[in-house]
Parts: structure tokens; sequence; C-alpha cells
């Protein structure tokens, strides 16, 4: 009997150890071989990165000193404190409300006219948002699309679920995206899942990246010469006759941006890739080895503002007095919290950001899909809209915003701004 028993615990010795082998060495294989992690730089990209002014030899560094970290995992042997364990509590078990109990409720989208999926019903001036930091929309007859991401936040199946909605936007709602717009190269910004569908697909044309990232898009089946990567403040026009072969032009210096004034024609874009306050990283090593990001669109008739995440700087300042003013800014409003205030605008600092950017109008962006932090699902639009009014009774009439609040899948133009609370009556 004592044998039978020395005997039985052998083997299940040799099993735990045996899975704890499988289990070290595919997390190996997985973290060192999964698509989703992305690529590495070419010599060429590699060159630049290192001439960049904004780049230290090791990483990119912000504008100003910024803290990027929510829990001291470098000194967890010292304990946490009770700041940190109620973070990590609030992650664990989340309070009631941090997600919707019920499918949100979102507008199916109506994108595509022909039966190839190519073309499109967008009219230029239209905006739709489809959730988190993806709005699509059309300038200068160019269909454009920010940081599309239609699946998880997460490079893991255990996490990063997107809520539930009624109509969950997906690749096969598209048209042909002539531009796509990549902020940085975090999870909830870079899919690549979406990357691959809309390469599977035919359905993009050129892709406009922070440097570094064109490593990810090529590793995912973008072709090397449809993608341009972008230093802060370097700048491109666009026009029907010129889409796909693309070069920056000379860093458009914020303290020399004349060539910014000039008047754009018809069919032209222009596209500046400006700074924010944040960090970028795919990987549990290497953060901040490709830049991060945001975009200013311009047109004849309009001109648009993406923020990208970030925290608060004077730098939106800087950009609307040298870019702006904006008809439309996407703004950064979500997945906050004060410990990571420095990389994470609160909802107040993304209203003052709006002014800052002398915005007409701001689309909250960051909410409403995914659960990145600790606060109510719906705190964040809620505390924007109150701080956008409080805002606008300290400006005068020509310096109000106007805050648009479209469902997910809501098609609108600047002149019918939907302006509905309808997460209030979400359950």
């Amino acid at each position: 009997m004592i044998y039978l028993l020395l005997m039985l615990v052998k083997w299940v010795l040799i099993f735990l150890i045996t899975l704890v082998v499988v289990i070290a060495v595919g997390t190996v294989l997985f973290l060192k071989f999964a698509p989703t992690f992305g690529g590495r730089p070419d010599a060429t990209t590699l060159a630049r990165i290192k001439a960049s002014k904004h780049f230290n030899g090791e990483t990119f560094v912000n504008l100003i000193p910024t803290h990027a970290s929510t829990l001291d995992i470098a000194d967890i042997t010292d304990g946490v404190n009770d700041d940190e364990r109620h973070l990590l509590l609030q992650f664990l078990f989340p309070p009631k409300g941090k997600n919707p109990s019920q499918p949100i409720t979102s507008r199916s989208l109506t994108l595509i006219n022909d039966a190839k999926k190519l073309s499109t019903t967008l009219k230029d001036g239209e905006f739709v948002w489809l959730g988190h930091s993806t709005v699509i929309f059309r300038l200068a007859g160019k269909i454009i699309i920010t940081d599309p991401v239609f699946h998880r936040a997460s490079p893991v199946p255990i996490s990063g679920k997107p809520f539930a909605m009624t109509h969950m936007p997906s690749v096969d709602d598209l048209p042909f995206i002539d531009i796509v717009l990549i902020s940085h190269d975090h999870y909830d910004h870079l899919d690549h899942k979406v990357i691959k569908q809309l390469v599977k697909q035919n359905k993009a044309g050129h892709f406009y990246a922070p440097l570094g990232v064109k490593a990810h898009l090529v590793r995912w089946g973008v072709l090397a010469d449809s993608v341009t990567e972008f230093d802060w403040y370097e700048e491109i026009t666009v026009s029907d006759n010129d889409l796909t072969q693309l070069k920056p032009s000379n860093p458009a210096l914020i303290e020399n941006s004349v060539q910014n004034k000039r008047p754009l024609v018809t069919d032209e874009l222009r596209l500046v890739f400006t700074p924010t306050r944040h960090f970028s990283g795919r990987r549990i090593k290497g953060h901040r080895t490709t830049l991060w990001g945001s975009w200013v669109v311009q047109s004849a008739p309009l001109n648009v503002y993406f923020s990208g995440d970030g925290g608060y700087s004077n730098e939106f300042a800087n950009i609307g007095e040298h870019y702006g003013p904006f008809d439309i800014a996407f703004m950064e409003d979500g997945a906050y919290n004060e410990r990571w205030r420095d990389v994470h605008m609160l909802p107040e600092e993304s209203a003052q950001a709006g002014f800052d950017l002398r915005a007409k109008v701001v689309l909250p962006i960051h909410w409403g899909k995914f659960d990145l932090s600790t606060h109510h699902w719906r705190d964040p639009v809620r505390r924007i809209k109150q701080a956008v009014a409080k805002g606008n009774e300290k400006v005068l009439e020509d310096w109000q915003i106007k805050l648009a609040s479209p469902r997910v899948g809501e098609g609108f133009t600047l002149v019918n701004l939907p302006t509905e609370a309808w997460w209030e009556a979400e359950d």
C-alpha cells in the first residue's frame, strides 16, 4: 500500500513538473514568435530612429519628464501600499458599473456601396465613431481611419475583451480605406488581426505610422512600400495623383511652420505627426523603442485633430497655435487614473486640451469599449461633458466648444452634431 502511494506521488510530481515545463516553454515560444508582438525595425528605420532628436540612444523620450508606471512591480518584494492594493483589487474584483451590464446599443454600419465592398456611401465631411479610438471619416474624397481596433485590447484571450454591443463593427463593414493613421503600437490602438484582415480583403491603401511601427505592419502582411513612418512634426501632402508612393517632407518644425499655412487644393490632404506625452511597446521588454503621437489632418474645407493617447501638456497649445483652429478634435477621454495621469489625461484635462487646440467640436474617444482602468464606464463622457460646459462659461463665444456624442456606428457631420446623452439610458 505504501509502495502504491509512493508511486502515485512520484507520477503526480512528474506530471506537475512536466506541466510546468510545457507551460514555461510554451510561454517563451509565444512571447518570442507570436505574430501579435510585431516585428523588429529594419536598417533603414533604425537609422532614422537613431538620428531622431527625440531618441536618447536607447528609447524615445517625451518632451517633458513623464512617469508611466501603474504599479511598482520592480519593488513588489517590499510589499504594496494601501493605494496599490486597492488598485489591484479593483482590477481583480471590479465594482458595480465598471462594465455595462447589458450590450450597448450601437448603430449598424451602412458604409458600403458596391458588391466588392470598395465603394462607400460616406460623404465628405462625415464622421463615424467605431468605438475606443477608431474613427472613420472622409476628407478631400479620401476615406481615413484612425487606430482601427475591433478585437481584444490584449495579446492574450483572457483579457481586453470589448464591451458587448448590439452591432459590433468589423472589417467586413468597411469600404476601401485610403489612409490608415496609427498613433502608437499599444494593443488597444494597433490590432494585428484587423491589419491582417485589411490586407487579406485588399481594403487598405497606405499606412501612416510613428517611427518603428512599420516593422509590425510588414510582419502582418502590409507591403513595405505601403507604409510611411514619421517623427514628430514631420508632414506630408497627399493628393489623388500621388497617394501610395510617398516620402515625408523635411521636418515641419514648430518654429518654422510657414509651409503648413499653404492653402490646399480640393484633392489634397496635409498629414502632420505631432507629439503626445505617452509611451509605446508590445512586449514585456522594449517599451518606448517605437514612437507615439497624434495626427493633424488638414483639407481645404476642414481641419481635424486626432489625439492618440497622452497626458496633458503645453504641447496642445503649441499645436493649436501652429495648426489650429480645428473644426473637430478626436480627444482621448478614458482609461485614466491619478496614478497614470502623466500618460492618460483626466476628462477635465481632455476638455482643457480641446480649448488649447482651439477646437470647435470635440469628439470624446478612448471610452465606451474596453475596461482598461478603474472608473465607471460612463464616467469619462459624463465628466468631459461637464468640464466642457464649465470651460465654455469662461471663454468668448468664438472659442466655445460643442461636444459630439454619437453612438458607436452613428454617422454625423459638423452641421448635424449628435448631442444626446444616450449612455444614461443604457443599463
